[in-house]
């Protein structure tokens, strides 16, 4: 908190703060026009951290004033949609909870708890609901609550969801917002109001919906993008895990606190088995010049552990498989092509030498010696195997890689002659109803301690490096996932509870002045929803050990 005599840095520039001023007091008073207009300032960044405008300032803070048509108020603008989404079903629908399930189409998958499906007229009274609050302009207040108060508020309203979302955080405090009357606890910033939010819409998507929402800037509506598979994979989650009340964070601490973690890690790890006997079954039925399986996946999916376990379940049916890696048919670093930017691209397709790949395809394919190239990230150069590889008639070649399911990889061969396997971690876990930690944010926890453990990248580096990861994945992996035959959700329920262990501590080691100080510290804040798991029950033949090590298959 600020005291007599205190300063803060606005954005380059030093000015003095009264004690307890908040950062909307401090912009009221020096740049007041800054508050209104087309592109307000709506929040700030103190430090690196993303803040709302109610946040006390602290003296030598780094401030930086974030307006509307900023990338970095997306989120924001994106979660006080939520909280219109919910204050309109609360008000139309009071008898069915809305849960918010997960990202996807270009939005948000809702529905409500019911036996029936939305109609379309009830999805567009909905809308119509949210307009009228939004064109209220209704004020979005923080409190700041202790938890001991907070917990007794949902034990009094009967919200055992929520009480156990709070109840495992090891926090004193917590921020609850507050719109007319109604209050969420929201694990983020809101906007100041409801008005600042510019658009959105609502799109029928049975038995739900899908919130579209315009996060202002000239970005305008996002496309709404219908992906039935991966729509299909996600509902099919969303219904196992309340099949086994595991919906959120809550009850997933409940289960480690009443000493379960070794049955849900079973049950987590039997769903993983059960999609690879089935798959493995799919290659079985494929005609003997036709067992090429192209299995792909954005980063941190998992590709590599679910060729392997594949692989082990095709001996069980007692075929002799082999698996190719695209990531050792990467060029040497030096040739990698560059972006826009001028830094390596790894993730285009130029960034693999897809001539040597086609002509090594087609080798093995039809019983020919090759020599297989491998890839050592650390030196970032490839060299070929001293002894060559063949393959008998019949036996299933699996290749694996993000460009996996790209038709140019290869063109030469025929569709009927190739399974298609698309791999994700589509692990989406609620933290309330109308919360989640998103599928993106497993990936990255999986890439940081995986860079850390076996590739010597700090935990900046990674995070430095995200941004052009998901660049890459919308550019080459996504638009290819439709192709795909046979979806895999590399998720496991428990993970994150074991991915915490290594994945705070370096975190935590982000200096305050780096920038990716405040994503760090977004993510810490994460982990800490939920308690840890020893790693020592997680099996040696779970994708997991591909990311924290201890693996009984070799990579």
């Amino acid at each position: 908190m600020a005291t007599e005599g205190s300063w803060v840095e606005l954005e380059g520039e030093r000015v003095d703060v009264q004690p307890g001023e908040t950062v909307l007091n401090l912009v009221g008073r020096l740049r007041p026009e800054s508050l209104t207009g087309d592109d307000p300032v709506v929040i700030a960044s103190i430090n690196g951290r993303r803040t709302s405008l109610a946040e006390t300032l602290g003296h030598e803070d780094r401030l930086r004033l974030i307006t509307l048509s900023d990338p970095l108020a997306r989120t924001t603008v994106q979660r006080t949609a939520l909280f219109l989404l919910a204050a309109a079903a609360e008000d139309l629908f009071p008898q069915n909870e809305l849960w918010v399930h997960f990202s996807c189409a270009g939005g948000y998958y809702c529905e409500l708890r019911r036996e029936t499906p939305l109609t379309t007229e009830e999805v567009a009274a909905l809308g119509a609901r949210m307009e009228e609050i939004k064109e209220e302009n209704l004020q979005l207040s923080p409190q700041r609550l202790g938890l001991r108060a907070l917990l007794k508020i949902y034990q009094r309203r009967g919200e055992r969801r929520n009480e156990a979302a709070a109840r495992y955080l090891r926090r004193d405090h917590l921020t609850l917002y507050r719109m007319n009357g109604r209050d969420q606890l929201y694990f983020g910033r809101q906007l100041p109001s409801t008005g600042y939010v510019p658009g959105f819409q609502l799109v029928p998507e049975n038995p739900g919906f899908v919130l579209l929402v315009d996060t202002g800037g000239g970005r305008g509506m996002p496309d709404f993008c219908p992906q039935p598979k991966l729509m299909r994979t996600l509902r099919e989650y969303a219904r196992w895990l309340e099949d086994l009340e595991l919906e959120d964070t809550g009850a997933l601490n409940e289960y480690i606190v009443a000493g379960r973690t070794s049955e849900l890690i079973q049950i987590s790890e039997a769903r993983h088995a059960q999609f690879f006997v089935e798959a493995a079954q799919r290659v079985a039925d494929q005609p003997e010049d036709g067992r090429l399986v192209l299995l792909a996946g954005p980063s941190s999916s998992g590709k590599t552990s679910s060729a392997k376990r594949l692989m082990v379940h095709l001996r069980v049916l007692g075929f002799k498989p082999f698996a190719l890696s695209l990531d050792d048919y990467f060029v040497d670093r030096d040739d990698t092509p560059r972006g826009p930017d001028g830094d390596f691209d790894f993730e285009a397709l130029g960034a693999l030498r897809v001539d040597l790949f086609n002509e090594h395809l087609d080798a093995l394919m039809t019983g020919q010696e090759v020599r297989l190239p491998h890839f050592d990230f650390r030196a970032g150069t490839s060299t070929l195997a001293e002894t060559p590889t063949r393959l008998r008639r019949g036996e299933p070649l699996i290749v694996e890689g993000i460009h996996a399911l790209n038709p140019l990889l290869t063109p030469a061969i025929a569709d009927a002659r190739k399974l298609l396997i698309y791999v994700s971690a589509l692990c989406h876990l609620n933290i309330t109803n109308l919360s989640y930690i998103k599928t993106t944010h497993t990936r990255l926890f999986r890439r940081m301690v995986r860079d850390a453990k076996f590739r010597g990248y700090t935990a900046s580096e990674t995070l430095a490096r995200w941004p052009k990861v998901r660049h890459g994945e919308d550019l080459h992996i996504f638009p290819h996932q439709n192709n795909a035959d046979l979806f895999f959700n590399s998720g496991l329920t428990y993970e994150l509870a074991v991915l915490k262990l290594w994945a705070e501590p370096r975190l935590a080691a982000v200096d305050p002045d780096d920038p990716n100080y405040g994503l760090a510290r977004t993510l810490i804040d994460l982990l800490s929803l939920l308690l840890p798991i020893d790693a020592s029950q997680v099996p040696p033949t779970s994708l997991l050990r591909e990311f924290i090590g201890g693996s009984g298959f070799d990579y």
